[in-house]
């Protein structure tokens, strides 16, 4: 599967579960630096509304042939979510999260480094955001073609 836990049999630990293990607890047991906890809950809304279209567009695709305009939108948020969960682990980890093959790192913490490395890759294969943007301008909202010379 890929770096990160995607497609292996175990659940890859959740972002609040790794902020409590590398930042620490208040006493109310609550992540202990709030700007963080503010930047999580914003993370897992983001994450959650993009589980919740991609599952919407499935839906509304059964029996449609032709790739709905949603696809742009969608490869777009799941690179944006992708890459946000990965550069909110290695802020968490700190100087952790940027091992690589050493005793002195964890399996998890090599493992986030790599997720963050192939975040930045799904950016480009999938069709870069640039290109993303523009068929979403174009096609769905109907912007003029910038690219064009005039």
């Amino acid at each position: 599967g890929a770096p990160g836990g995607a497609g292996g049999g175990a659940r890859a630990p959740g972002l609040q579960e790794i902020a409590k293990k590398y930042i620490g607890v208040d006493e109310s047991g609550r992540i202990a630096d709030l700007d963080l906890r503010n930047r999580l809950a914003e993370h897992l809304m983001a994450a959650k509304a993009h589980g919740l279209t991609l599952a919407r567009a499935v839906a509304e695709s059964k029996g449609n042939a032709s790739p709905s305009n949603a696809n742009s939108v969608l490869k777009n948020s799941a690179t944006n979510v992708a890459q946000a969960r990965a550069e909110l682990t290695l802020e968490i980890m700190g100087t952790q999260g940027l091992g690589w093959g050493d005793e002195n790192f964890k399996q998890e913490e090599t493992d986030a480094v790599q997720a963050w490395l192939f975040g930045k890759a799904m950016s480009i294969y999938g069709g870069s955001a640039e290109v993303q943007n523009n068929i979403v301008s174009k096609r769905i909202l109907g912007l003029p073609d910038t690219t064009q010379s005039t």
